[in-house]
């Protein structure tokens, strides 16, 4: 069952200019790092005029759904899921 966050995590993005992309790697939540194995679904949405990114990940345990503000280039962890 998801799990409500909604709070600032600090996010490792790795950025690839051959394929034009970039991706979280790691993100620091409470005091740990979680190693992010697998991006699932990015989309982009509009909070107002503001841009943000949506991204799903997991380490392998848990389910993570992260959101970059590209106006002020903050992170947020929205929701996690331990069973996945």
């Amino acid at each position: 069952m998801s799990e409500v966050i909604d709070e600032k995590v600090s996010v490792n993005l790795l950025s690839n200019h051959m394929k034009g992309n970039a991706s979280p790697t790691s993100l620091y939540w409470r005091g740990r790092r979680y190693t992010l194995s697998q991006i699932g679904l990015h989309h982009t949405v509009r909070e107002g005029r503001t841009l943000v990114h949506i991204f799903s990940a997991t380490d392998g345990t848990t389910f993570f759904k992260l959101k970059l503000d590209t106006e002020t280039l903050a992170w947020r962890l929205l929701e996690l899921d331990h069973d996945i």
